[in-house]
């Protein structure tokens, strides 16, 4: 019985015991929670990061700038195959792979000499080496004889005490691939550098060195943990979105890319490039940009010109254009619309005019027109076979002149004024458009990815195809625009014609993103981007802002379903969209900048599902909400 009782008086202690200890044993469950893969790899990545050591930095190379006067080999020393660190460098611009065996020999090092003439930046990744001799060799040739910069993966003291110095030195202390990947990353300034010698190397580096740099000036590639977001949170977002898009066929594929504060935290490629499925998408592909080139394209020259003062916004267009001013004989109901109307969409132009009718009778093109192959006359590049006589841009003109003003003071969205705007450009800055927009924007961002006529310098199966083209070219449109209207200007336009990565694109996104900075360039003032990016008639309920698209105007009294682009959107955010299935999106209420590229008009434009299930927006309003938990 004794027993019994003391049994009994046991059990009550031990609940006792254990109904006070609860609460904090549940505390200390939720503080001991399990690292995810993702944290754990931040963390690496962080610890790299803090250690990669820079020794040389000669007339402040890292990181590099005037990316447009360089002409760079990326050179992997003991690898036979493209390695993560040649990879993560083409991110950031146009470089150009070679590779040297790790047993190479002097004839091999002879053979990368001469393929290295033409290349004013060498940077080198030594990957591994195990025959000292020709290593020594290659090491005094780069510190001698060209700009270098030397990335030691591997055993840096064997290959840093040799004649001369090179122009830029890390010393990255492994060889794996988050290793490559942010070292390539310091170098064109994704991140910064404060790593210190552990060790002495030689003579020549004591224990404690290193150079600091201190900001980031371009995009870093990273975890969505880094800003606080979970990845496997993000990508389930945007995953089940596309993925139900694909499955109703919504479009073949699409490229998605998500940064945050200067971090691209998502960046993915879906489906195939037609419902074939024959060729799946991949994140260097170039999309047909559609109407986002209207933010891309037009925009940046007339951003330009404002800047410099050579364009005003409250002028008449007819003082840039004079097609539209009055003339002996024919007067212009467009001479005294402004540049501030024109690009708001509330001068009164229509929306469009199918100019590419006039050169087709009964369905049929017109010999007087059209021919196979280019001439002095036929120099308009419509699509493979079809050259349009450059005359044809007088027609355009007489059309647009010509086509009265309908809804002037009203907003209403038209191609014409960023159909016109390469002229403008090329009368007040005496240059070609296109060549205006490379050496100005697109070669300085090192966004070789964002261009007209992709076919001259890319392979079609790069390029997504758009519409297979039964009523005016007769033919699958893959690498020239689908848009007719830039397609009989040749395929450049500022309405349209622009191809681009979503990567590319990225760039002058978050230039845009950032109020004209980027790259540790000012590309135009702070204050021209607020103007272009604010609205400008909202009396008018016209959202817009000058060129750029803008949120429904009064977004918090309006219902989730009434508004544009998502209710999470702040007034100060701003993008655009475009017909083959694009959208960009910049919001620097909270630093986000997103890119959306997909066909959805392979094989035809009759397919509305994107818009139908608001996948571009849907996955733009899942960002905020994930950036939000």
């Amino acid at each position: 019985m004794n027993m019994q009782r003391s049994n009994f008086f046991i059990r009550i202690g031990l609940v006792i015991l254990l109904w006070s200890v609860l609460p904090v044993l549940g505390v200390a469950l939720v503080s001991c929670r399990t690292i995810t893969d993702h944290e754990a790899e931040l963390k690496k990545r962080q610890q790299i990061e803090a250690s990669l050591t820079l020794l040389e930095n000669k007339n402040s190379l890292i990181p590099l700038d005037r990316l447009d006067t360089l002409k760079i080999a990326a050179l992997s020393v003991g690898s036979e195959r493209p390695t993560e660190f040649q990879h993560m460098l083409a991110n950031y611009m146009k470089v150009d792979f070679l590779n040297l065996s790790e047993n190479f020999g002097s004839a091999e090092l002879e053979t990368l000499k001469s393929k290295l003439k033409d290349f004013n930046l060498i940077i080198a990744g030594i990957h591994q080496g195990s025959n000292p001799t020709e290593y020594v060799k290659l090491i005094n040739y780069l510190n001698q004889e060209k700009t270098s910069i030397v990335t030691c993966f591997h055993k840096a003291e064997k290959f840093i005490n040799q004649e001369g110095k090179p122009a830029g030195l890390i010393v990255a202390f492994d060889n794996d691939s988050l290793t490559q990947s942010l070292s390539a990353q310091l170098i064109f300034g994704g991140i910064g550098a404060k790593g210190k010698l552990p060790e002495n190397i030689g003579e020549t580096y004591p224990k404690g060195a290193g150079i600091n740099v201190e900001k980031p000036i371009r995009l870093k590639y990273t975890l969505p943990e880094e800003v606080g977001i979970s990845s496997a949170s993000l990508n389930g977002a945007i995953d089940s979105i596309v993925n139900n898009a694909l499955d109703k066929k919504a479009f073949p594929g699409c490229n998605v890319l998500v940064a945050k504060d200067g971090k691209v935290i998502f960046r993915k490629a879906y489906g195939y490039h037609t419902f074939e499925n024959l060729r799946p998408s991949r994140k260097d592909d170039l999309y047909d940009l559609a109407s986002v080139t209207k933010i891309s394209g037009g925009l940046p020259g007339v951003l330009k010109l404002y800047d410099e003062g050579k364009i005003a916004l409250d002028k008449p267009v007819a003082k840039y254009f004079q097609d539209w001013e009055n003339r002996l004989f024919r007067r212009s109901d467009k001479l005294d619309i402004t540049v501030r109307e024109l690009y708001a969409h509330q001068s009164g132009l229509v929306p469009f005019i199918g100019f590419w009718k006039q050169t087709m009778k009964d369905g049929k093109l017109l010999s007087k027109w059209y021919s196979s192959a280019p001439d002095k006359k036929h120099t308009l590049c419509v699509a493979p076979g079809m050259y349009l006589d450059k005359k044809f841009l007088k027609i355009v003109n007489r059309e647009i002149w010509k086509t009265p003003l309908k809804t002037r003071g009203k907003y209403v969205y038209s191609d014409l004024p960023l159909v016109i705007t390469p002229q403008i450009v090329e009368h007040l800055s005496g240059t070609d458009f296109n060549q205006y927009l490379e050496s100005n924007f697109y070669d300085p961002l090192g966004a070789n990815e964002l261009t007209y006529l992709p076919l001259q310098e890319f392979s079609r199966e790069r390029i997504a195809p758009t519409e297979l083209d039964d009523y005016y070219r007769f033919q699958l449109i893959q690498g020239t625009v689908h848009d007719e209207s830039a397609a009989v200007l040749g395929g450049i336009s500022g309405n349209a014609g622009l191809f681009g990565s979503a990567n590319d694109l990225g760039k002058l996104m978050q230039m845009y993103l950032q109020m004209g900075t980027y790259g540790g360039k000012q590309y135009v003032s702070e204050a021209t981007m607020k103007e272009f990016t604010r609205v400008q008639f909202p009396q008018n309920n016209n959202r817009r802002g000058l060129i750029f698209d803008k949120p429904s105007l009064n977004l918090g009294s309006l219902k989730p379903s009434e508004t544009y682009p998502c209710p999470e959107a702040s007034p100060e955010s701003f993008g655009h969209s475009g017909f083959t299935g694009t959208f960009v999106w910049m919001d620097p209420k909270c630093g986000l900048m997103y890119v959306f590229l997909s066909n959805r008009v392979c094989p035809t434009r009759n397919n509305s599902l994107i818009s139908d299930l608001n996948v571009r927006t849907e996955i733009l309003s899942a960002i905020y909400k994930q950036m939000k938990d």
